[in-house]
């Protein structure tokens, strides 16, 4: 059985600030986490985030927009870590 990326979210107050509805979304996303400072955890869950924005694109049924947008979330740099573990 092949595992999948899509499951639900192990940290509910991550889930609901992080996002990939738009561009515009997942940016806002990473400057609210940026602005505590980026623990491993978080950084996590912005890469799986935009790692599952990449598999959506090879959905046959997006439309043009939906692409672009997603193409556009898989693309973008992610800040470092920048808060380590206590």
């Amino acid at each position: 059985m092949a595992k999948t990326i899509f499951f639900p979210p192990k940290h509910r107050n991550l889930a609901r600030i992080i996002s990939i509805e738009s561009p515009a979304a997942f940016r806002r996303a990473i400057q609210t986490l940026k602005r505590g400072g980026l623990n491993a955890t978080e950084k996590r869950a912005l890469v799986l985030a935009q790692n599952r924005a990449k598999a959506m694109l090879k959905k046959r049924n997006l439309s043009p927009k939906e692409r672009r947008e997603l193409h556009a979330i898989g693309r973008m740099r992610l800040p470092e870590v920048t808060r380590k573990a206590a």
